[in-house]
């Protein structure tokens, strides 16, 4: 069992998860890549019973025929997604997590749609800051 901390980038919303993370993804889809404005999205799954929302309030965006995106109303954070596909779980984006640090991706899907460069990110100069 673990516990992890998670707020909006205004600190609006905050939340705990307390409980077992059920998978780390990335996922590789046109759609994430669009709504997220980022090569690919990283997802930690959580049971619903397991997230308590301690603060804020969440707007709620249709995302797809069947999926909706939950963010802050005030900074536009996005805080999880849900889906009836994955009904008792949520979605959380990684980047809403306070410490991310120790949480590792498990698998990458819809990997069809996969970006070829990121084969080769190692490969991509790093610097520790900004230009």
């Amino acid at each position: 069992m673990s516990k992890l901390t998670g707020s909006c980038n205004c600190g609006a919303i905050k939340y705990d998860v307390v409980g077992d993370i059920r998978s780390i993804v990335n996922c590789h889809c046109n759609m994430c890549r669009k709504m997220n404005g980022s090569a690919f999205s990283t997802y930690v799954i959580v049971s619903d019973d397991d997230f308590k929302l301690l603060s804020g309030g969440l707007k709620t965006h249709k995302i797809s025929e069947h999926g909706e995106k939950s963010f802050c109303g005030e900074c536009g954070t996005p805080i999880f997604n849900s889906h009836p596909q994955y009904a008792g779980l949520k979605i959380l984006h990684l980047g809403s997590l306070g410490d991310s640090s120790n949480l590792e991706p498990k698998v990458n899907i819809y990997c069809e749609s996969r970006l070829d460069w990121l084969g080769h990110l190692p490969e991509v100069a790093s610097l520790e800051q900004g230009l």
